[in-house]
């Protein structure tokens, strides 16, 4: 794709990039300039500016922020924020490199990065999308295929509103029925000063432009033709998120039916191919070119680089999800765990011991040669298939003899894999698997135990032939809950789920010789009750600095 920044879309970006600057940030010139008058006066400019809306997505966020271990938008949200702050993706790289983000320390803090970086990148994506809309009724030229670039930049501005709720609003529970206060909402190119919105008026807008855009979609003989760029599913998908949101179950179930119309569940070898090329179920996915940095599978892909040049491992389970699977379940088989030792020379005891795992970091790889040669063992039997792909080694400064050896660590996640060693992988953004649970939480919650159960066991054909469900009532609904924690381990969805659920976010740690006690070093045991501060992030003192109609005491703790 063609690197498009727009002269003046860049502001909201740097307004949160360069927090306590001047205003004079909006004079920056961009590489690329492709002018506005541009944009909403022909039908190549506001392609073009789609398709650099699109690439923004997923693409380096820029200097300043590098220090933050390289934000690349759409991986970096949905990792850093929608796993690494929960209880079920342990990372050692983020527990030492970047403490405060792992410990909540900074979700609260307007002044830090952590609330900053997500800010920065949604409001971006909603002012470039606001030019698009704000000319692309007055363009000359094919009316199918305006209205389908229309509809995809309602569909990303309601994608970003969302995430934006997810991150800075209350929960539901919380929000006096909609009407605390959250973020902004602008519908017109700039940054003017605005005031505040309620969560329900955010969600009401999210609703609208989902609509308005599902409504263009159908009207349209012209269709997406590139992955990263949105159809009318990923409308239906985002209105489904939003409505989780709200707590909204007939939309939610609804438009996530809707949303995977037409998709396929994958299979267990799709599902176990390394989740870097598109699958039967992938319904919204950024193109993995060569990023550098960027590339989501250079941190956090098994054989990716960092996760061997800098020792600290590419993310692991938390053993206590892990041992909630049932027999036979394939998605158990991705984790480097107890029961992956084969033979009797190391048992798994030994994951609790000293003598084979490193207390401070849960290193298994650096202790004894013995639990060395299982892990070699096992990462033999569990490289991707695909012959066309020259694979990496997994955490291959290990494999190497490397001197500075990678850190497998207790639980070691080998899901996400890369095409070569700087990450290179398609980044999947949505996908029909997450909108089958949606559907099957909101059915619960709708009375209608029999659809919840039904999508339980279509999911579950393609994940555990030995798996039944007769449970029904709160039951039913926790069942739904944990296959959600199973399938969607690692993709972004933990920490939200967490918060929306009103559940509390517990990290146990690991005990000598405890073979019941968990994976996580005791410096990084935590509770976070869901009464606690940390849910809902800070707004930035970079939006309130400059927006003189930003009233913080709706908003700060």
């Amino acid at each position: 794709m063609k690197n498009i920044l727009l002269k003046g879309i860049a502001g909201i970006a740097c307004a949160g990039m360069l927090a306590g600057c001047s205003s004079d940030y909006l004079d920056v010139q961009p590489e690329t300039v492709i002018s506005t008058s541009q944009i909403n006066t022909t039908q190549e400019g506001a392609q073009q500016a789609l398709y650099g809306l699109c690439e923004t997505m997923y693409c380096p966020m820029g200097d300043y922020f590098d220090s933050y271990i390289f934000p690349n938008g759409e991986p970096y949200i949905s990792t850093v924020y929608g796993d690494i702050l929960s209880q079920d993706y342990f990372s050692y790289m983020w527990a030492t490199r970047v403490g405060s983000n792992f410990s909540w320390a900074a979700n609260m803090m307007p002044g830090g990065w952590i609330p900053t970086i997500p800010w920065s990148y949604c409001y971006n994506l909603i002012n470039q999308a606001n030019v698009i809309l704000s000319g692309i009724d007055n363009i000359d030229g094919d009316e199918n295929q305006l209205k389908l670039i229309k509809a995809q930049a309602l569909t990303i501005r309601a994608h970003a509103y969302t995430r934006l709720v997810q991150l800075y609003a209350p929960r539901w529970q919380d929000s006096e029925n909609g009407s605390r206060y959250c973020v902004v909402i602008r519908l017109t190119p700039g940054v003017e000063d605005v005031p505040l919105s309620t969560m329900n008026d955010v969600l009401g807008q999210i609703y609208k432009d989902c609509d308005d855009a599902a409504l263009l979609y159908n009207e349209s003989t012209a269709k997406r033709s590139k992955s990263w760029e949105p159809g009318v599913e990923v409308a239906y998908g985002i209105k489904a998120r939003a409505a989780l949101l709200r707590e909204d179950w007939a939309t939610a179930q609804d438009m996530a039916h809707k949303a995977r119309s037409g998709y396929s569940i994958m299979t267990p070898d799709e599902f176990k191919a390394g989740f870097c090329s598109p699958t039967s179920e992938w319904m919204w996915y950024a193109y993995g070119g060569d990023l550098g940095y960027a590339c989501f599978g250079t941190m956090y892909a098994c054989n990716g680089a960092y996760p061997g040049v800098w020792g600290d491992g590419a993310g692991a389970i938390n053993y206590e999800l892990y041992r909630k699977f049932p027999a036979g379940d394939i998605r158990s088989d991705l984790f480097f765990t107890p029961d992956k030792l084969v033979g009797a020379t190391v048992v798994p005891s030994s994951f609790w011991s000293s003598t084979y795992c490193d207390p401070v970091s849960m290193n298994l790889n650096s202790l004894h040669d013995l639990m060395k040669a299982q892990i070699r063992a096992y990462q033999k039997s569990h490289m991707p298939t695909d012959k066309s792909i020259d694979w990496p080694l997994p955490y291959n400064n290990f494999q190497t003899g490397n001197s500075d050896e990678s850190k497998v660590v207790f639980g070691a996640q080998y899901k996400f894999w890369a095409k070569n060693d700087y990450g290179v992988g398609d980044y999947c953004m949505m996908r029909a698997s997450e909108m089958l649970l949606t559907e099957a939480e909101a059915a619960c919650h709708n009375n209608q135990e029999s659809v919840a159960v039904a999508a339980l066991l279509e999911l579950n054909a393609q994940r555990n032939p030995n798996y039944t469900c007769t449970l029904s009532g709160d039951a039913l609904l926790e069942e739904v809950r944990l296959q959600r924690r199973f399938e969607l381990w690692g993709e972004g969805f933990s920490f939200f789920d967490l918060k929306r659920w009103n559940m509390p976010m517990v990290r146990n740690p690991w005990e000598r010789n405890n073979v019941n006690s968990n994976n996580i070093p005791v410096a990084y045991k935590l509770r976070k009750e869901p009464t606690d501060i940390g849910w809902k992030f800070a707004v930035p003192l970079s939006e309130s600095r400059y927006n003189k109609l930003i009233d913080r005491t709706l908003v700060d703790y």
